[in-house]
């Protein structure tokens, strides 16, 4: 089913995959020339007039589980950067404990010979 402006559902999903590899490529600092798209800043009402000109006959229900699909779409990437944060820390934070042992250990084995 295509839209008034004549695109379909396969369409603006591809739309958004391009948008997210333009961005992926701007963070690594290579050259991106603009193009309208989705915004990591979702507009609620400009995404639901975008999805009910592709899907105009939906209930509710379908226009739900859309709209959580979308949302995991544009947050998963900062979840698993997040998530990758967090054991990237808790891997640090165990050799920082595992080295102040050491230096403990060391510590008490000098100060036992004198």
């Amino acid at each position: 089913m295509r839209s008034s402006d004549g695109k379909c559902p396969r369409c603006l999903e591809f739309q958004e995959e391009v948008e997210e590899l333009r961005q992926r490529l701007a963070a690594a600092g290579q050259y991106v020339s603009y193009t309208p798209g989705p915004s990591p800043s979702v507009s609620v009402e400009r995404e639901l007039q975008r999805w009910l000109a592709v899907n105009p006959r939906a209930d509710a229900a379908v226009g739900f589980r859309a709209g959580w699909a979308r949302l995991a779409r544009v947050v998963a990437p900062r979840l698993r950067d997040w998530e990758s944060r967090w054991f990237r820390s808790m891997r640090e934070n165990d050799r920082l404990k595992a080295r102040v042992g050491t230096l403990l250990r060391e510590l008490s084995r000098l100060n036992d010979r004198g």
